[in-house]
């Protein structure tokens, strides 16, 4: 019989009582909030019948000129997203690069900071577009 292997899903599934999405029960806070912050910026907006605010427009950008306005417009997009639907973030600092080896690969590396009680925590995570 074959051994089955799944890759990055823990079990068991409880709802997170600050945000109140379902998490795996033995995740770290860090691991939530990166949990959290990439459900916001996969999610395009209009996704979610209820609440179709709800994630970003980043997917409108892959054609966009590769230029600074848009990576502005990027920086503006996952900021304000990000401020609206976790409040528990807070950014410190959103850059887009381009790829060295591909000049039309763009990069998002969002820097964040986390409190929880008298201790903060602070990642980065990195978004290929």
């Amino acid at each position: 019989m074959a051994k089955k292997q799944l890759f990055g899903i823990k079990y068991p599934f409880l709802a997170d009582e600050e945000t109140g999405y379902y998490v795996a029960a033995n995740k770290t806070v860090a691991e939530k909030v990166r949990s959290q912050l990439m459900h916001i910026i996969f999610t395009p907006k209009g996704q979610r019948i209820r609440n179709p605010e709800f994630g970003t427009d980043l997917i409108k950008y892959i054609f966009d000129q590769n230029d600074d306005m848009s990576w502005e417009s990027v920086k503006t997009e996952v900021s304000e997203s990000v401020t609206r639907w976790a409040t528990n973030i807070n950014l410190n600092d959103i850059r887009v690069v381009r790829s060295e080896e591909d000049p039309a690969q763009v990069y998002v590396k969002i820097i964040y900071s986390v409190t929880e009680g008298n201790k903060t925590i602070k990642d980065s995570v990195v978004i290929e577009l």
